[in-house]
């Protein structure tokens, strides 16, 4: 297997994940405007996916191979077992699927090993948690949009949400977002669909997405809630872009908060609430 770490301009990097076809890919860093990534080739597959790596950045014009190297390969399960220690995000207990947590102090989530579209980690994903059980009430219905591996969903039906509705663009995720559902024993509807195909409201919108995404789409998701618009995936610098989204979409802010990234204090991720504004107050 190898390991290629490579950078990219951070306004190239969505269509580069695009033009990636779907293939993992694991966030190194951030700096001057560049995203530093890695990607891993199977054994033998070397040479060919570095060749692929390389024609997707001379097609877009960007993008560089920076360091080249061969890891050992272990058992999947067993980098997992050794690299995934419960997660605690209060209320909640992020735990591998071979895992059982009999406490009463938090709510377990389970993830299935494997899984390549999120397993609670990352500040973004954390932040959303961490902001659920103020904003889920039993009889209120849920969208998460871009929802990967389904943390979000599983929980806020453990929060007695009624109804949840995933989605994603990623047949993969969605598959994995079922895996997970079934897995704790919850109930999600996981779909395949896009932010435009999405007509009926819900109570509660959740979206962990990159900011080029709202750029695109903040208009259509602020129509899609009633009471509470729950976002993050909002970098340091991106912030006060986000706010002004929500201005123009006469959104009041109600909630701010923010998680630095691991090891790295400086670089923080944000994530807000917002509801629609009073019209008395308009």
């Amino acid at each position: 297997m190898k390991k290629f770490t490579a950078e990219i301009p951070e306004d190239k990097f969505e269509i580069f994940l695009v033009e990636f076809n779907g293939y993992g890919v694991e966030i190194v860093g951030r700096n001057n405007d560049n995203v530093k990534f890695a990607v891993y080739s199977e054994k033998g597959q070397g040479e060919a996916f570095k060749e692929a790596l390389l024609e997707i950045f001379n097609d877009l014009g960007s993008g560089k191979i920076i360091k080249e190297e061969k890891i050992e390969e272990k058992p999947w399960d067993e980098i997992w077992k050794e690299d995934f220690p419960p997660i605690e995000v209060k209320p909640f207990l992020i735990i591998p699927e071979w895992d059982v947590y009999k406490g009463k102090e938090f709510i377990p989530i389970k993830i299935k090993i494997g899984m390549s579209f999120g397993t609670g980690l990352h500040p973004t994903t954390q932040i959303v948690l961490s902001l659920l059980p103020k904003y889920i009430k039993e009889e209120y219905s849920v969208l998460d949009i871009g929802c990967g591996t389904g943390i979000l969903g599983i929980a806020a039906s453990k929060l007695g949400a009624k109804k949840v509705f995933t989605i994603d663009i990623d047949e993969r995720a969605i598959e994995e977002c079922q895996i997970n559902a079934w897995e704790n024993e919850v109930e999600l509807s996981c779909q395949v669909s896009n932010i435009d195909e999405i007509d009926e409201k819900y109570d509660v919108v959740l979206a962990n997405l990159q900011i080029d995404i709202f750029e695109k789409y903040f208009n259509k998701i602020a129509n899609l809630f009633e009471k509470y618009l729950i976002i993050s995936g909002i970098f340091k610098k991106e912030k006060e872009k986000i706010l002004k989204m929500a201005q123009e979409n006469n959104l009041k802010l109600i909630e701010e908060a923010s998680k630095p990234e691991i090891n790295k204090p400086e670089d923080l991720w944000y994530g807000f609430v917002f509801k629609k504004q009073d019209k008395a107050a308009e």
